[in-house]
């Protein structure tokens, strides 16, 4: 075999690899993810929400930016309204609006609510970046759908529906910034862009956080509560900050997307292990986003 032979088969283990590494970067965030409303649940108990979710990205970006500048990230470069756009959507937004609504719901509720956002996320792959659907990833929207009537349906009225109203609101804020990032990965260090969107999320969450502070104090810190911080911020942010990042430059956001319907299962898993109530239409919610994510990935 020549040497112009053997590159075409070279050309697809670099590819089958790529994608190797994307799944697997996509499979590890969305199991951390899942184990964030118990933890972040923890820790609101001691904080509140600004408090906790500016805490989370302080110790994040501490982790983070150190990597982000050694890869060629200038103070100067931060100023670039791509990074703006996804620090207000990727980190203010989502995890601000989804721990207020931790303070309104309960977490196995808004692990479960996390079913919008495949369907979110591949709607906006498909007629905003043109991506192709396939039949399995229609499959898996209408599962996801099904999923979340489960538990919309089935939840309590009144100050639970604000809980509900706030997940879901941070859950299209990351749709968007998923379908955002893919759009804009092509060239761009995970870790640059991971850094600079961790630290745009702090100065878009600062004014929320002077506003609790003057309202209702700083809080405290329990030792629990501390190690739940600690967990949130190096784990739950800084790491799948760059792995969801390093993720979207191998895989089509429609992809990532259809990943992130395994977050209802997970998080419901991991509620039932800290005491949550069980319940038939929660499981078949989970179930049913498990059987999404199976639907799209096999043959994919």
């Amino acid at each position: 075999m020549t040497p112009m032979q053997s590159r075409p088969a070279s050309g697809r283990r670099r590819r089958v690899t790529g994608r190797g590494l994307g799944l697997l970067a996509l499979s590890v965030t969305v199991l951390i993810w899942g184990s964030t409303f118990v933890i972040s649940d923890v820790a609101l108990t001691d904080m509140g929400p600004a408090t906790l979710t500016f805490a989370r990205f302080a110790v994040s970006l501490l982790v983070l930016l150190p990597f982000g500048i050694a890869r060629g990230l200038p103070v100067d470069g931060l100023f670039r309204r791509r990074y703006a756009v996804c620090g207000l959507t990727g980190v203010a937004l989502y995890y601000g609006l989804q721990n207020l609504g931790l303070r309104f719901t309960t977490p196995d509720s808004a692990a479960l609510l996390q079913a919008a956002l495949p369907v979110l996320t591949v709607g906006l792959g498909v007629f905003w970046l043109g991506e192709s659907v396939s039949a399995r990833r229609v499959a898996c929207l209408g599962l996801s759908v099904l999923g979340i009537l489960l538990v919309v349906g089935r939840g309590d009225v009144g100050v639970g529906r604000i809980g509900y109203a706030a997940v879901l609101g941070g859950v299209a804020a990351y749709a968007f910034y998923t379908a955002y990032v893919r759009r804009i990965a092509a060239g761009t260090d995970p870790l640059v862009l991971a850094s600079a969107a961790n630290a745009w999320g702090l100065v878009f969450l600062t004014p929320w956080l002077l506003w609790e502070i003057a309202t209702k104090g700083p809080g405290s810190m329990s030792f629990h509560a501390g190690l739940a911080l600690a967990y949130l911020g190096v784990m739950a942010s800084a790491v799948t900050l760059f792995l969801w990042t390093f993720a979207l430059r191998k895989m089509p956001a429609s992809v990532a997307g259809v990943f992130t319907g395994a977050i209802p299962a997970v998080g419901y898993v991991f509620a039932l292990f800290t005491g949550a109530p069980f319940g038939w239409s929660r499981l078949a919610g989970g179930a049913l986003a498990v059987a999404g994510v199976t639907l799209s990935s096999i043959g994919h």
